[in-house]
């Protein structure tokens, strides 16, 4: 994903859960669009910790672009179908053992 002529990594990783709980100070959860943003801007974090880029930075480059957020839903969607495509999995084992 390129944001701001810079290229950042995009991976659904505990760090990234991680960091939106340290941020947020309440446990993982997508409810609000501030939520969304949020953890948008933890992934962000998660694979790319070198990068100067702020909260704020991010909200701009979003304003000025909305496709850097359908680019993100885009992403999570599929994310959180595999998420849910392994639970469903192990469920499944689970009975048949």
């Amino acid at each position: 994903m390129t944001i701001k002529g810079q290229d950042y990594k995009l991976k659904y990783t505990l760090r990234a859960l991680f960091i939106y709980e340290q941020i947020t100070g309440k446990a993982f959860e997508l409810k609000t669009i501030t939520d969304e943003y949020l953890f948008f801007y933890c992934v962000l974090m998660a694979n790319n910790p070198d990068s100067p880029l702020t909260f704020e930075e991010l909200i701009e480059a979003i304003d000025e672009d909305m496709g850097i957020m359908v680019e993100f839903q885009n992403f999570l969607k599929k994310e959180l179908e595999k998420q849910q495509l392994f639970i469903t999995n192990n469920a499944d084992a689970k009975k048949k053992s």
